[in-house]
């Protein structure tokens, strides 16, 4: 089930009504943990067991690192190696198997190993992750643990957030669980906002982009021009897709009274790659930050230990992506990034850096580089991929050229929606919040969303990108 069809507008009707007809807390969480239940193992219910054994071997261990305070590092070690293993094992095996088979095979030697050909649980990346950062925290004296098991294990499973993030703290998530939730309509209202506005980004925006931007990476040889228009596309679609998600998830969190962190503010405005990664997948981002990057050493053992610290978080990030090596050079191709902007930023005057033509080129330049990095990210041939680097673009024909520009046409006219909710959200919002028209305005803006959904709705759902990860 995913937000998209309409199953889930069923199940969510039915959720939402029943929750805020139930007046005490712990009965909304039970409703929580079934209904998110349901939602998660909807196609596949074994997915479930998973789950539990992740949130039950982090649940225990937390509690027990309370009572054996003295054992903490070794019951923080079984929570990791239990989480890291089921990750590593239906996330990274094959891969591991299918490398290690190649390079042995180079030297004449059988690895004697075959790949598992395990199916691979939707979300394991995003809640194994969440659980972790719990024990993590606990053992760091910055959690107390929950003993109440429902409270606990509505904040691992809460459906809006649980496939696909964002990756939510416990500090966060849990005391809203552990409070009375009051009914608002203003949190209906702008969590409408938020979910309408996700699903127009999903359905018409990305979904309608995808369609031409598979089609060039199913190509055989694609030119070098339309390769890189396609990366363009491919930046448009995964913006969309993605923050697309989050809003959805957002916003039918807040209608239930639950408030889900930001994880995406106009990525492609950024001027730098440390600005890039503050707007980009913020929670995921954060979590890099707070239990990757500080841990390697941070900013700490001068520039080598940046330069260390760097790399390995953003090595580590890129393979969480996935099990192929085009992930890991997308990781190390943003940490080359943040180090290259790190030495070369304070060497260009403040007046040229602050001023307004200043900061237009640099969001140009960012987003120039940020598309190169698309094209790592989604280029899983590595042949192809070395070649979209080196290939001479007058190699293209002309009905190659043909397709570069209509492709880039179509980027343009996805983009539009985009540049008119930003100069809304910046100029027209502010103005409309307190005006007797702003609900007028609203309900009418749902209606057009509506529509324009329905129109662009097709009989194949495309599943949101991040669920492969």
């Amino acid at each position: 089930m995913t937000f998209i069809q309409l199953e889930f507008l069923v199940f969510f009707a039915l959720v939402f009504t029943s929750y805020w007809l139930l007046r005490d807390r712990r009965h909304q969480n039970l409703l929580l943990a079934v209904s998110s239940a349901v939602f998660y193992g909807w196609v596949h219910p074994w997915f479930l067991l998973l789950l539990y054994g992740s949130a039950v071997t982090d649940y225990l261990v937390g509690l027990a690192m309370e009572r054996k305070p003295h054992q903490k590092g070794a019951l923080l070690t079984l929570s990791m190696a239990i989480n890291l293993g089921m990750l590593g094992t239906f996330k990274y095996f094959d891969f591991f198997v299918e490398n290690l088979t190649t390079a042995l095979g180079t030297l004449g030697i059988s690895s004697g190993l075959e790949p598992l050909g395990l199916f691979f649980p939707v979300g394991i990346s995003f809640y194994t992750f969440q659980t972790m950062s719990y024990t993590i925290d606990v053992y760091r004296g910055e959690l107390k643990p929950r003993a109440n098991f429902l409270d606990y294990v509505v904040f691992v499973s809460f459906f809006p957030q649980l496939v696909a993030g964002p990756v939510e703290r416990a500090s966060n998530l849990i005391p809203q669980f552990e409070r009375e939730r009051v009914f608002s309509w203003d949190a209906c209202r702008t969590g409408m906002n938020l979910a309408m506005w996700g699903a127009f980004k999903k359905v018409v925006i990305a979904d309608t982009i995808a369609l031409y931007v598979n089609k060039v990476y199913l190509l055989k040889e694609p030119a070098g021009p339309l390769l890189w228009a396609a990366a363009l596309g491919f930046a448009i679609q995964i913006l969309t897709d993605f923050s697309g998600y989050t809003d959805i998830a957002r916003g039918t969190a807040r209608a239930l009274g639950i408030e889900l962190m930001q994880n995406f503010d106009h990525p492609y405005l950024a001027v730098n790659p440390s600005e890039f990664w503050k707007r980009w997948h913020i929670s995921f981002s954060s979590w890099i930050r707070d239990y990757l990057y500080i841990p390697l050493g941070g900013s700490r053992g001068g520039q080598l230990g940046v330069l260390k610290s760097t790399f390995g978080a953003m090595t580590l990030s890129g393979l969480w992506h996935g099990a192929s090596w085009n992930f890991v050079a997308w990781g190390v191709y943003h940490a080359a990034l943040l180090t290259g902007y790190r030495y070369v930023t304070p060497r260009i005057p403040a007046t040229l850096r602050k001023g307004v033509f200043g900061r237009a080129s640099a969001v140009l330049i960012m987003f120039g580089f940020t598309v190169v990095g698309w094209m790592i990210f989604r280029e899983t041939h590595t042949d192809r991929l070395i070649r979209a680097f080196t290939i001479n673009p007058v190699q293209a024909t002309p009905d190659e050229w043909l397709a570069t520009v209509v492709l880039l046409g179509i980027c343009l006219v996805c983009s539009l929606p985009l540049f008119v909710a930003l100069a809304i959200e910046t100029w027209v919002t502010p103005r409309m919040q307190n005006s007797p028209w702003n609900l007028t305005a609203q309900t009418t803006t749902w209606a057009v969303l509506t529509l324009v959904i329905f129109v662009f709705t097709r009989s194949t759902v495309n599943d949101f990108i991040y669920f492969q990860f």
